[in-house]
């Protein structure tokens, strides 16, 4: 029998008002909270929920949570160690279910003074990060959190919240607050290298009413901004607000924190201080240092000007730049400026050996200006870093080629004859600016050696200010002319080459063919910063310029051809200078490239270096670069040869390599964490020493082994 349609109008009617009000009374019932995150508790001033990164438990042992803290304008709450006054976050989790622990990390905090009391926390939006470790791996796990903690503005008000949260079982995916947690662990404090920073000394000292902890802090990755450091660590007294002080252009902080009310300095005579923990902020990077500082007072900065002692050493190591391996590619300028004298009047022979040595001082100055700006322009500095650069190496090899040429009469170099006309004295003018570009150019050749007290002297320089990189540079460059200057002082010493005569025809070849081994070396380190193609490119450039200039000076040309030739030299040297351009993807794609290490060396990860001290093994860190003669010569005459090579070959050792032969922050840094700036550096590891021994430019087989012994006590 069929309804009417009003009766089956009125039934469709009835059902849908059972259904609207079947589905308010699920909505209005009590639900357990989604997973991922609870609702937010707390007042218009503060309020806080618990969050978690995923949205089931997955498989693996734990999971990342959160407490996230939300605080209104002027209202803060509090960190782990909260200072003079306020409540850290406490959280209890008891009555939670699959739970073995919870482990709260701290973002870094910032500073609160208000009437002479000092505290520590945060404004705005806060995320605690959370690691839960999970009794049963995959099942259901239920966070019920009982949170205390207080906010305050002119007064504090305490704060309660209990969370439940429960997570099933199933694919641990990323929920929507992965993102604020993953946030706020990035914003957890490191270690100082991560930071670019280094602790150079930490002293204590009795002082009225306590004791004073004064701290030295060195950036090694640009100025210090605006520094402060929070004290952890004394059982009593209260740490105050830091007094800061800055120096060498902001790379130098010394940072005095007065603690009321305890006398660290005061320990018994033998007994082992406590270790104080330091939470270092400037601005964006943060780090943690546990120190043990020593009894006494650190030297103010003020009194940490540049030691005559340093210029000492860069005078001391100039001089020795000239007899270094790096030098080899440069000695045939140094021989072709010395034997060019003989038979010389004496005042020529001043003039021209002094104009030789002012080269080699200009381009140190020069360096040091180049660098000066670099480091206030926030770059990362070092010595050497001009062989990082393809267009410097491809440059050089072209200056090379071109003195190889003037060696040989195929190029004349000198002024421009209309100046030269000008000053009135030609021929005497043309062999000072010789000489003087010989200087130049030796120096920017010989600039990719780290020589004894070089290092140190550099290191010292680059750490401070403009005024102390220029005293060193300028110290650097007078050792390094003083042989040149010897002569201008004493010119009868000139008397003691032999006399001119047709062996200087040969000789000028000779030293000609060297110059052209210094470019062939200058285009390997090219091939592998810029590729092989480039390198090949730059090398038949460099050919046919020197087949032309030929040409040009001994061809039967006409004045035309001449001059197509002169264009044709000019078009050829901008090629060599452009070649890098056309090989970086070469170099990229070459899996040969500098990145690769070959027989028992790995390259260098501080993540290798962690895992061989975790295993007590001793760990041998090479720093080099393809353009480190030095690096070489350590490495055919000392690694490479009994008996350090088989203590190298040892099951117990691990050999790690870092390449720095292309610009590379991680090893710059490294460099930089033992006051290098330059390569090479050879660093030993072990048990008996965690920090790193640190082993001198040159290497001696007794260095090696003394510090590979030590490090395995």
């Amino acid at each position: 029998m069929k309804h009417p349609p009003s009766r089956r109008r009125a039934v469709v009617q009835r059902l849908a008002v059972f259904l609207l009000l079947l589905l308010a009374a699920a909505l209005a019932a009590p639900r357990p909270a989604a997973a991922a995150a609870t609702p937010f508790q707390g007042d218009e001033h503060a309020a806080a929920r618990l969050i978690t990164a995923v949205q089931a438990t997955g498989s693996a042992a734990g999971l990342d949570a959160g407490l996230e803290i939300r605080l209104a304008p002027g209202w803060h709450a509090y960190w782990r160690t909260p200072g003079d006054a306020g409540v850290a976050p406490l959280i209890s989790w008891q009555g939670s279910e699959n739970l073995v622990g919870a482990e709260i990390s701290w973002p870094a905090p910032q500073r609160f003074s208000l009437d002479g009391l000092e505290t520590a926390g945060y404004e705005g939006d806060v995320v605690l990060p959370i690691a839960i470790k999970l009794a049963h791996p995959g099942e259901r796990t239920t966070l019920r959190a009982d949170l205390t903690y207080a906010a305050c503005k002119e007064i504090c008000i305490p704060y309660h919240a209990a969370f439940t949260l429960s997570l099933p079982p199933g694919l641990a995916l990323p929920g929507p607050e992965a993102a604020l947690i993953a946030a706020a662990r990035n914003r957890i404090p490191g270690d100082l290298a991560a930071a670019g920073l280094r602790l150079l000394a930490a002293a204590v000292a009795p002082a009225k009413g306590g004791s004073v902890l004064s701290v030295r802090l060195q950036s090694l990755a640009g100025p210090f901004h605006t520094p402060d450091v929070f004290l952890e660590g004394p059982a009593t007294g209260s740490p105050g607000r830091p007094q800061v002080t800055l120096a060498a252009a902001g790379h130098l902080a010394d940072i005095r924190i007065p603690i009321r009310g305890a006398d660290l300095a005061a320990a018994p005579a033998g007994a082992k201080r406590a270790p104080l923990r330091l939470t270092i902020v400037d601005q964006d990077r943060a780090a943690v240092a546990e120190i043990s500082p020593t009894l006494g007072a650190l030297p103010p900065l003020e009194e940490a000007r540049l030691p005559l002692s340093i210029l000492g050493l860069a005078l001391a190591g100039g001089l020795i730049l000239n007899f270094m391996p790096c030098v080899l590619p440069v000695l045939s300028l140094k021989l072709l400026a010395f034997v060019r004298e003989a038979g010389a009047p004496r005042r020529q022979a001043r003039l021209n050996v002094l104009a030789t040595a002012a080269g080699v001082i200009s381009s140190f100055l020069v360096l040091a200006l180049i660098l000066i700006a670099l480091k206030q322009a926030g770059a990362a500095i070092g010595w050497g870093i001009q062989f990082q650069t393809p267009w410097f190496l491809a440059g050089m090899a072209l200056l090379t080629t071109v003195f190889a040429a003037s060696l040989w009469d195929l190029l004349v170099i000198g002024l421009p004859p209309r100046l030269l006309a000008a000053l009135g004295a030609a021929r005497s003018e043309s062999r000072l600016a010789d000489a003087f570009l010989v200087g130049a150019f030796a120096t920017l050749l010989a600039a990719s050696c780290s020589a004894p007290f070089v290092g140190t002297a550099i290191g010292f320089a680059l750490a401070r200010g403009p005024v102390e990189i220029f005293a060193v540079f300028a110290a650097l460059g007078i050792g390094m002319a003083a042989p040149f200057l010897l002569v201008a002082i004493r010119p009868s010493l000139v008397a003691w080459l032999p006399r001119p005569g047709p062996w200087m025809f040969w000789l000028r070849r000779a030293l000609g063919l060297g110059l052209l081994g210094t470019a062939a070396w200058l285009l390997s380190v090219l091939a592998g910063e810029a590729g092989t193609r480039a390198a090949l490119l730059a090398g038949a450039g460099l050919s046919a310029l020197l087949l032309l200039q030929a040409l040009r000076s001994f061809g039967p040309l006409g004045a035309g051809a001449r001059k197509a030739a002169g264009l044709g030299v000019l078009a050829v040297a901008a090629l060599v200078v452009l070649a890098p351009s056309f090989g970086m993807q070469a170099r990229e794609r070459d899996p040969s490239g500098p990145e690769a290490q070959a027989g028992p060396w790995q390259k260098f990860a501080q993540s290798a270096l962690d895992a061989a001290l975790a295993q007590k093994k001793i760990v041998f860190v090479d720093v080099s670069a393809a353009w480190c003669l030095i690096c070489k010569a350590n490495e055919l005459a000392v690694l490479n040869r009994s008996p350090v090579a088989e203590r190298l070959n040892a099951p117990d050792v691990v050999r790690l390599r870092a390449d720095w032969t292309t610009p590379d922050p991680v090893v710059t840094q490294y460099l930089q964490s033992f006051g290098r700036y330059g390569v090479p550096l050879d660093v030993v590891y072990g048990p008996g020493a965690p920090g790193g021994i640190a082993l001198p430019e040159l290497l001696r087989p007794a260095d090696v082994l003394a510090a590979l012994e030590r490090a395995a006590q």
